[in-house]
């Protein structure tokens, strides 16, 4: 009777394919850290430019972009405001055009809502988190002023990536400062002591205090 020769892995075998399994475990999670990184450092480019890009504007027009009165005049396209120093409701979705057909932001931007009211995503800038960023008077956080101008910065932002733009940019606290999370959303992405929930949390909408 013959007997088959049976192989199989050696122990070295073993150990040199589980070196490699951890190799390239250790390479995803390394690579996803350094996306999520550059998601951050962008999105606080993009806050940067666009500061700088709303001081422009009001310097030009003493107006600001969505609530400017006077936009069509100027030549900002056909929706203006109503000139009230609020950019409120329907006003938002005229603000990326506002600056890019100001020359203050590059883009392709057409103002407009939608049947629901909501800015269409063609009249927004695209942020880095496959969402929008939103400008507006009417957003609060949980202690943010009444009327200060928000920037949104998604409505679906990663809990951890919230987190750390608020430590690089406030003090790391969601509840208050220049960055919070927006207000009735505190249970879905922050602890019952008043932190980031960056373990459990869904990912929320943030919000940036300008002024």
């Amino acid at each position: 009777m013959k007997h088959q020769n049976q192989s199989g892995f050696s122990l070295l075998e073993l150990a040199i394919a589980l070196a490699v399994l951890a190799i390239l475990a250790g390479g995803v999670l390394k690579g996803r850290e350094l996306l999520n990184s550059a998601r951050v450092q962008a999105t606080l480019t993009d806050i940067a430019n666009l500061e700088t890009a709303l001081s422009a504007f009001q310097a030009r027009y003493s107006a600001l972009p969505g609530d400017f009165i006077a936009a069509n005049a100027a030549g900002l396209g056909t929706d203006g405001g109503n000139g009230n120093g609020l950019i409120e409701g329907d006003e938002s979705c005229d603000v990326f055009t506002h600056l890019q057909l100001s020359g203050f932001i590059q883009g392709d931007f057409t103002a407009g809502a939608d049947a629901s009211g909501n800015c269409t995503p063609a009249s927004t800038m695209e942020n880095q988190f496959n969402g929008n960023y939103l400008l507006s008077s009417t957003l609060q956080g949980p202690n943010s002023r009444a009327n200060a101008m928000t920037l949104q910065l998604g409505n679906a932002v990663p809990v951890s990536q919230l987190a750390e733009i608020d430590r690089k940019l406030d003090d790391g606290n969601p509840l208050r400062g220049a960055v919070q999370v927006l207000s009735g959303e505190e249970d879905i992405c922050t602890t019952t002591d008043g932190n980031w929930d960056e373990v459990e949390g869904e990912p929320c909408a943030g919000l940036y205090i300008i002024r």
